[in-house]
């Protein structure tokens, strides 16, 4: 890594203009998100400043001065989509805290004597479920003793609701932070984000999954600089099937695809493409491009060509594995992530070889954004992140098996963390990659015609609507009355085109032989 640390070159002016905005993802229309976009200014923990923040005007939240068992109110430091944040007074101990109240504005309400009730009798269910969640996940949180962890000293329950209370600290966000002090080295981003992998590690093995990491919910100290993850909002178990039907937080650029639809696998990987986007921003200046629009042909640029010279090609490459539109293409742990962040191993062949047929890409990308021809630069970058790429692929440290192509994958301390699918996948990257893909099979065909098949079924809902399918780009026909497709094994692209939102679905399953898989897909303008 001594080579890498090399690169201290100062990162491009970061887009300040940029908002992290939150939409709420309505799971009625699966694969698609509301337009809803609301402000997250939902902090876990406040920025310290001379005199106490200005009181909120929002009329929902608790008034100045109200007295809630030991902590008397001073200000509103956020609200977000499942509660506000306030600024509190802890009278026992003399000291400041954050004090965070369950309130999720689109299930609850706040009535006379300050008690919170859910909008309708159809909200009740929901709110129960979400309340319970949020005590569960205060539980969890309680037990964290990590520095780069907000944490949590206690929790109750008042008002019909729940609160959390969480230390106060001094700083500033992230993204505040960058505003005042401009560029980033890499040495920078290894000193300040190790120790913050290390306490989200913490957290995986908890079997809690953040969601929402972003640059606004990323705490820069004042007093020595270091990182502090805040805002466990939009945080969930891994398990448990309820939390799905639930109305979902997601931070265009940094949510991942499987925040935007009910049937994505979530667990460390989700978060690890927030953080990997979190450090795009860094090392390129620009949010990346949300993850719906990185489907089909994918149009960002990756991080090693957008910041080739800049940063080592360990880091960004390691970047451009975390952002990985396919789930199953990414780093499936924080060990994973940080062994090729740091240099101490190499990104998979496969994942390697994608990069490397991204960055041939990349000049096109930039004059499709641009309008113009790419350029002796853009093209010239774009060598340069192949030979970096390339490099980052095949160097080993000393003293480690050249034969490896893989890094080691840590095994988790709880099975609570389930691991994200690898097959029937949305996967972009895939669709670059030089493959060769086995012909389809005419639905007609005996399966005596080929050594071995694999088949697909569908499910499409609700009751009634049906989709074109289509298979390495060829029409089969529609489903339903089609049911079942048998192919022969290996990787297969696949499209079901509906006449509702979200209109298309795209998969890219990797099929064994004998193998049979169900595929589903909703079409609902509701």
């Amino acid at each position: 890594m001594a080579q890498e640390n090399q690169h201290e070159s100062k990162s491009p002016a970061v887009d300040k203009g940029e908002s992290d905005k939150t939409v709420r993802a309505d799971f009625a229309d699966a694969g698609s998100a509301s337009t809803d976009a609301t402000q997250q200014v939902d902090f876990a923990v406040g920025v310290e400043a001379q005199t106490p923040p200005t009181p909120s005007g929002n009329h929902v939240s608790l008034p100045r001065g109200y007295v809630l068992q030991e902590y008397t109110i001073e200000a509103v430091l956020g609200v977000g989509g499942f509660g506000i944040t306030y600024l509190a007074q802890d009278n026992n101990l003399q000291c400041r805290v954050a004090l965070k109240e369950y309130l999720p504005n689109d299930l609850a309400i706040r009535t006379t004597g300050q008690t919170v009730i859910p909008r309708a009798d159809s909200d009740a269910e929901n709110y129960r479920i979400g309340l319970d969640r949020f005590l569960a996940e205060a539980r969890v949180l309680a037990t964290f003793r990590h520095h780069n962890i907000v944490r949590v000293s206690r929790f109750f329950e008042a008002n019909h609701t729940a609160y959390m209370v969480m230390d106060y600290e001094k700083g500033e966000s992230l993204r505040s932070w960058v505003d005042n002090h401009g560029s980033v080295t890499e040495s920078d981003i290894l000193r300040m984000f190790l120790p913050l992998l290390e306490g989200l590690e913490t957290v995986h093995r908890a079997g809690v999954v953040h969601r929402d990491i972003k640059p606004a919910n990323i705490y820069v100290r004042d007093i020595d600089g270091s990182l502090v993850l805040l805002d466990f909002g939009a945080a969930r178990q891994t398990t448990g099937a309820s939390s799905k039907s639930l109305t979902s937080i997601i931070t265009p650029g940094y949510a991942p695809f499987e925040q935007y639809h009910t049937r994505g696998a979530q667990g460390p990987w989700t978060d690890l493409y927030a953080l990997g986007g979190v450090l795009y921003w860094l090392a390129t200046g620009q949010k990346p491009i949300e993850a719906p629009s990185r489907v089909r042909d994918d149009p960002m640029i990756p991080a090693a060509t957008a910041a080739a010279g800049r940063y080592g090609s360990s880091l960004l490459s390691a970047v451009d594995w975390a952002l990985a539109v396919d789930e199953s293409r990414r780093p499936h742990s924080v060990a994973d992530f940080r062994a090729v962040l740091t240099g101490a191993s190499a990104v998979p062949a496969a994942v390697a070889q994608d990069q490397v047929v991204a960055a041939l890409v990349a000049p096109q990308a930039v004059q499709a954004v641009s309008g113009r021809g790419p350029g002796k630069y853009a093209i010239g970058v774009a060598g340069a992140a192949i030979i970096a790429i390339l490099g980052a692929m095949f160097a080993r440290p000393s003293g480690t098996d050249h034969q490896a192509s893989t890094p080691p994958v840590s095994k988790p301390e709880t099975s609570a963390v389930s691991t994200p699918p690898a097959k029937a996948s949305v996967s972009p990257a895939l669709a670059k990659a030089p493959e060769s893909r086995a012909k389809t099979v005419p639905a007609g065909k005996s399966k005596a015609t080929q050594a071995a098949t694999a088949t697909l079924t569908f499910e499409i809902v609700p009751a009634g609507e049906s989709a074109e399918l289509i298979v390495d780009e060829q029409r089969i026909g529609r489903v339903p009355p089609l049911t079942e497709y048998r192919l022969p094994p290996g990787k297969h692209k696949i499209k079901l085109n509906g006449n509702k939102r979200p209109n298309v679905y795209h998969y890219w399953v990797d099929l064994a032989p004998n193998e049979k898989k169900k595929l589903w897909a909703k079409f609902s303008d509701e």
